[in-house]
């Protein structure tokens, strides 16, 4: 595996790959998933800088080093919706300020810059593009971008009553998901290349958010061939070798 160039930036741990490739080289950040740490990316980061791309890792909040309240990443209750979404936005907001302040720090153009992750970096990769109109390209694996539709899913999948809804996504946070989700601002997304990527037997992470949320950016893609819903039957919550080769290649391709 290649080897990695720590860095501390804004108060962030982050792990960059690739730098031998110029300040000019196309950039892709890099999330974990939910319950894992930056080091668990860094194969994945290797393969993207091998491919010619400056890749950095970066840690989820209250995941690994930053972790306050491991915890709250863990059993499915009231309060997971509503703090599993705060550190989803919160990472997207950290790449925001990557792309701020790494030009100054190491000279980085950051002229094309993209985002790749699975599942809980998944989500994060579609909300950061929703923020930032910067990032040009996304490869978003075995996430949703449609979090009210999967968090419903998820609630009935627990046995929540209809009644108690409310206690587990209450209307503050409904709210802000329909002014920050990816599907609330699917306009955004229009004509940068973006491939969603997801198991049919993902019962974790249905399928249907990211099928509600390709169909809602469809109509503002002038080139449909930037936007892309690949199934992968028999597959459930899991990251398979081709779906990693996908991302990896997607990125390459429009980056």
């Amino acid at each position: 595996m290649a080897d990695s160039t720590p860095l501390a930036l804004a108060g962030l741990d982050i792990h960059l790959f690739g730098l031998e490739h110029g300040a000019a080289a196309p950039v892709v950040f890099v999330t974990h998933g939910r319950g894992g740490a930056v080091e668990s990316i860094f194969d994945q980061c290797a393969a993207l800088a091998a491919a010619g791309l400056i890749a950095i890792g970066v840690e989820q909040r209250n995941h690994g080093r930053r972790a306050v309240d491991p915890e709250q990443n863990g059993a499915y209750g009231p309060t997971f919706p509503t703090t599993f979404y705060a550190n989803m936005l919160g990472t997207a907001a950290d790449i925001s300020l990557l792309i701020d302040l790494l030009p100054a720090r190491l000279g980085l153009a950051m002229t094309r810059v993209g985002v790749e992750g699975a599942s809980m970096g998944g989500h994060v990769t579609l909300l950061a593009m929703a923020r930032d109109p910067r990032i040009t390209v996304g490869a978003a694996l075995i996430g949703s971008g449609d979090f009210l539709c999967t968090q419903r899913g998820r609630a009935a999948d627990h046995g929540v009553p209809a009644a108690e809804l409310d206690t587990y996504l209450p209307p503050a946070l409904t709210a802000l998901a329909a002014r920050a989700d990816p599907i609330a601002n699917a306009a955004a997304f229009a004509d940068r290349p973006l491939l969603l990527a997801n198991g049919d037997d993902d019962t974790l992470v249905p399928i249907t958010g990211n099928a509600r949320f390709y169909a809602a950016c469809l109509p503002h893609y002038r080139h449909p061939e930037r936007l892309r819903l690949s199934r992968y039957p028999g597959v459930g919550h899991a990251v398979p070798p081709a779906m990693w080769a996908e991302a990896q290649a997607w990125l390459a391709r429009w980056l």
